[in-house]
């Protein structure tokens, strides 16, 4: 499981060192983890696909943060809702992401209320943003996550977030079953909230 040598890549300032230590060292990562995560979201009776995060647009800079995120689509996961595991400089994140590519279809299926009434019950020690392609999180309390869907609901490139992470201080970067307990129990309490999401998308397709 992942270590706190791991997040050691983010020191490198290369593009090319940091993208090694991300293929030989974080993707393999990735590809170990998967087969124990897919069982969780894929009790609900759907079946997903992981798609580990490529770079392939990154000519200069290095990527900020790195992950695997796990769709109902073979070839694609932004333009849908799905889970992501993956690291920023200081965390190992565990989220379910509603993206600007999949945010029309959403809103087109979900009222703000309907949403509402879906993410409030998120437990004490979660997290919720508008925006992944920053670090920075909130503590999901009545107020921030009111704050957030307001956003969703308000703004058009505003997008919702939510989950857990583990600190780079945290005992669980040593502790190999409890780190994979954990994510295993973000995945398991985000679920929920995925199905109810895509039973309305479905239900407005079809």
């Amino acid at each position: 499981m992942f270590t706190k040598a791991d997040f050691d890549l983010f020191n490198d300032p290369t593009l090319a060192g940091r993208m090694t230590q991300i293929r030989t060292v974080i993707d393999p990562k990735f590809e170990a983890v998967t087969p124990q995560i897919l069982p969780v979201l894929q009790a609900g009776g759907q079946t997903f696909y992981p798609h580990i995060a490529k770079h392939l647009r990154r000519f200069k800079n290095p990527p900020v943060d790195t992950w695997v995120a796990f769709s109902e689509d073979p070839r694609r996961y932004k333009a849908l809702p799905h889970f992501e595991l993956g690291l920023w400089p200081d965390r190992l994140f565990c989220y379910l992401d509603l993206l600007d590519e999949s945010k029309v279809r959403v809103q087109a299926s979900l009222t703000p209320a309907e949403l509402q009434k879906l993410y409030r019950h998120l437990p004490a020690d979660y997290l919720i943003s508008h925006d992944h392609t920053v670090a920075e999180m909130r503590v999901a309390t009545s107020a921030n996550i009111d704050g957030v869907l307001n956003k969703f609901a308000q703004y058009k490139h505003s997008e919702l977030v939510a989950g857990r992470a583990i600190s780079l201080d945290s005992p669980l970067l040593a502790d190999e079953a409890g780190q994979l307990a954990y994510i295993q129990a973000t995945f398991t309490t985000l679920l929920p909230i995925y199905l109810a999401i895509m039973a309305k998308l479905r239900l407005k397709t079809d």
